[in-house]
C-alpha cells in the first residue's frame, strides 16, 4: 500500500525504516523523509508515516524485551 502518493514511498518502506533521530530514540517524520532522500509535497500522508514510524518503535521496544535485552 502506497502511504506517499506523490514520492510513491510504500508502508514496506516505513516498516523498514528503523533509524532513530538525534539519538534520542525518537522516530522522527523528517528524519524518514531524509533518509529516502524525499520531501512530503503535499503533506496529506505525514499522519500515516507518523502512525507506522511509532508502530515499528513499539514493536521495536516489544522485540527487545522479549529478548531480554536492556534499552
Amino acid at each position: 500500500m502506497y502511504l506517499c502518493i506523490c514520492n510513491a514511498i510504500t508502508d514496506r518502506q516505513a516498516r523498514s525504516h528503523r533509524a532513530p533521530s538525534g539519538g534520542t530514540g525518537e522516530y522522527s517524520v523528517s528524519a524518514f523523509y531524509r533518509a529516502l532522500g524525499v520531501k512530503p509535497k503535499c503533506g496529506k500522508c505525514v499522519r500515516g508515516v507518523r502512525e507506522m514510524l511509532e508502530a515499528n518503535a513499539v514493536s521495536g521496544e516489544a522485540r527487545q524485551d522479549s529478548c531480554g535485552v536492556e534499552g
